[in-house]
């Protein structure tokens, strides 16, 4: 297949994380006989005509930093009404099990009528293609009962979609006894920075964080980079992860997202960075992983099927 994918770096770490996206990107079309036509745009304080058109004609959209302050301008000017950060629960937190455990924050970016309907429909999107179940912590006031019934509008919609409701301090209390029970927390814009930065805290694995704004044609996603990461030495796997699940959502190439994948938890469990990693280091595991799409590749061939 032919894509087109925009890319809009930032930072100087959100540049060296799109390096390793167009080096993932031009092995996995190499690979599996794609053309990817990739372009580069700017992350800016008040987004361009030329970055708004870039960003609607592309099949796929990642940031080089989804954290950088200046995305939030960008969001809005796209009307993207959901943003869900995606994390890794530690094995400490959640017991050894044969599977990484997931938690994800969905944070609505409004709260006007049609961006909490948007938001909802997204969110339940999101929660039946991961097969996760949602908590809902309803904001308090005014706007209370136009998202509970936002909710239970597409529950009645999405019945393989199990929902519960949750008060912001339970949630925060149970991000710190069980986050690898809780599936996709959804809140309300101030409960979401809050529960994120509590999430960050507990499940302390800097490079497996990334975040999803989904879109009926077009997600965005992004490695969610730390301070701490050097221009040169960001860690390539959250901007991997982001990449396969572009792949698989927005590109509909589940069958190189599952490579893509593999690629990832292989060379996470005999290479793990722990955020200190040097530059070297970051191009070691990233060259690992594009070793194996090629293997794969050949492997699978280019119809796809094992010889």
């Amino acid at each position: 297949m032919h894509a087109k994918i925009t890319l809009l770096p930032g930072s100087a770490p959100g540049s060296a994380a799109c390096e390793y996206a167009e080096q993932l990107l031009t092995d996995i079309s190499a690979a599996f006989d794609h053309s990817f036509s990739l372009y580069r745009g700017k992350t800016e304080e008040e987004p361009s005509e030329k970055t708004l058109s870039l960003c609607e004609s592309s099949q796929g959209i990642l940031l080089g930093n989804a954290q950088d302050p200046r995305a939030a301008a960008l969001y809005d000017a796209l009307g993207l009404p959901l943003r869900i950060r995606s994390f890794c629960v530690p094995e400490a937190l959640c017991g050894r099990r044969e599977r990484p455990v997931k938690l994800w924050i969905g944070t609505v970016l409004s709260l006007d009528e049609d961006t909490l309907r948007l938001a909802m429909q997204e969110a339940f999107r999101f929660a039946r293609e991961e097969d996760a179940h949602i908590l809902s912590v309803s904001p308090t006031g005014q706007s209370k009962a136009a998202w509970d019934a936002a909710v239970r509008v597409q529950g009645a919609s999405n019945p393989v979609v199990a929902v519960d409701f949750i008060g912001a301090p339970e949630a925060a209390a149970a991000l710190v006894r069980d986050p690898g029970r809780m599936g996709l927390l959804l809140c309300p814009p101030y409960a979401g920075s809050i529960l994120e930065a509590a999430a960050t805290a507990s499940c302390r694995h800097p490079e497996l964080l990334f975040d999803c704004l989904p879109d009926d044609e077009c997600a965005i996603l992004g490695p969610c980079l730390n301070e701490y990461a050097a221009c040169a030495a960001a860690p390539p796997f959250s901007m991997a992860l982001a990449v396969s699940r572009m792949l698989r959502v927005s590109l509909h190439l589940s069958r190189e997202a599952a490579c893509l994948d593999a690629a990832i938890q292989n060379v996470m469990a005999n290479h793990p960075m722990q955020g200190e990693g040097s530059a070297q280091e970051a191009q070691e595991c990233l060259e690992l992983m594009c070793s194996q799409i090629a293997v794969a590749g050949e492997l699978m061939g280019k119809g796809g099927y094992l010889p």
